[in-house]
């Protein structure tokens, strides 16, 4: 289907924009609608790149409010891991588009996910048209038995089928140095550079983490990772909070990617990440919610706030964290770290795009529409959401809502 969007603003102009083959096809004041080309009147909306979520944990979304005000250890150990051992596949199926609701009403188009039951992940991505980075979980706990299972579910995890190719890219995981032995990652480090497969890594997240590894291994989780041949290009690092000089040459020697998460590492008390140190580096990072149960949103516009906010007080400096800085970490950063042909408005590049309303309060005056967006606005601001060029969400609303809300609540009766 090709689409035409009429009267657009882009870049505070007006145009026309055509959509061809899931692609922007063509920018112009004007454009002629051919006999196959659908119109869709954007006018008092302005176009802006969509979000890439690089670090959630989507099914969580039914989790959200649960064991608030704890310390990470204690939080995972005593209120999330036991109710995760009652998840099955459709409560699985259920959180993550109960969380793909949330993400495409905040203006998300994709999402990397680090969590379990991926036939059920990938098929509610597929339903609801998003796109989605799906890994598994390496997590073993340092059980040889527990090792030898998740290197046969690694396995069957890569013949696994995927329903959406267009939308959908497999990936590896590992939770943590705390949770998962060296050989099994090692295991993943290899299958994931056999594959050409990123790989997804909760890391320095803590203080506690990088002291535990230090008096365990006699280095930090990054020389850790490094020594068991985990980092590459790509790597995927989230948090990444507690780095020391050491730890940022690694990073930047094996091109590891980074991504930050704001409201979860507050929320935590885990600390701040180095935003503009980290960036003046050289270090390519992305922006992520984390789960909505150490969140409590998935929404990218408060995470961009906190993350420009937090990028000032962190180095002492308030031009630290510039908003286009942090709208482009939130945007074209993360498609580009994943490999995404997106996160620009531009002939060429696959359409994933939203469509903000002018005429919402947050967005006026228009003196810098990317500064309303990091700093005033939030998700009652996007009217229309699309993703590789078809419509996902208009006048704020997805289909089928009430039905994905009465799943979810079904799903939390039965983990509670």
């Amino acid at each position: 289907m090709n689409m035409i969007l009429k009267n657009v603003t882009l870049n505070q102009k007006h145009c026309d924009i055509k959509i061809e083959k899931c692609r922007f096809a063509q920018i112009a004041p004007q454009i002629t609608p051919g006999i196959d080309d659908e119109i869709f009147d954007a006018g008092g909306k302005a176009i802006l790149p969509a979000f890439y979520n690089l670090h959630t944990h989507a099914a969580m979304s039914l989790l959200k409010g649960v064991g608030d005000d704890k310390e990470l250890f204690s939080w995972l150990s005593q209120d999330i891991w036991p109710r995760e051992k009652k998840f099955d596949d459709d409560i699985v199926y259920a959180g993550t588009k109960l969380a793909m609701l949330e993400m495409a009403k905040s203006g998300t188009v994709f999402f990397s996910d680090m969590y379990f039951g991926q036939a059920a992940i990938m098929k509610a991505v597929a339903e609801i048209g998003l796109r989605a980075a799906v890994s598994i979980v390496g997590f073993d706990m340092f059980d040889p038995k527990q090792t030898a299972q998740k290197i046969d579910a690694i396995k069957e995890f890569l013949d696994l089928f995927n329903p959406a190719p267009d939308l959908i890219q497999k990936t590896l995981s590992i939770h943590s140095v705390y949770t998962v032995s060296a050989p099994l990652i090692e295991h993943i480090a290899k299958t994931a550079r056999d594959n050409h497969m990123m790989l997804h890594i909760h890391a320095s997240e803590t203080k506690k983490e990088v002291k535990d590894c230090k008096k365990q291994h006699g280095c930090s989780p990054i020389a850790y990772l490094e020594k068991l041949g985990a980092l590459c290009p790509r790597t995927i690092l989230a948090h990444a909070v507690w780095l020391d000089d050491n730890d940022i040459d690694i990073i930047l020697k094996n091109k590891v990617k980074l991504v930050t998460n704001p409201a979860s590492n507050f929320k935590l008390n885990s600390g701040m990440f180095m935003f503009d140190k980290l960036q003046k580096s050289g270090c390519e990072i992305g922006l992520g919610t984390d789960g909505s149960a150490s969140n409590n949103s998935l929404s990218m516009f408060d995470e961009m706030k906190l993350c420009a906010l937090a990028a000032k007080i962190q180095a002492n400096d308030p031009t630290a964290g510039k908003a286009e800085d942090v709208f482009a970490t939130a945007t074209q950063n993360g498609a580009k770290i994943m490999g995404i042909e997106a996160g620009t408005i531009e002939v060429g590049k696959l359409a994933d795009c939203m469509l903000l309303n002018l005429e919402n309060p947050m967005m006026f005056p228009d003196y810098n529409q990317i500064s309303n967006l990091v700093y005033a606005a939030d998700s009652s601001v996007v009217d229309t959401l699309i993703c590789n060029g078809k419509i996902i969400m208009q006048n704020h609303v997805l289909p089928n809502e009430a039905e994905i809300l009465a799943q979810a609540k079904i799903a939390v009766k039965k983990i509670n």
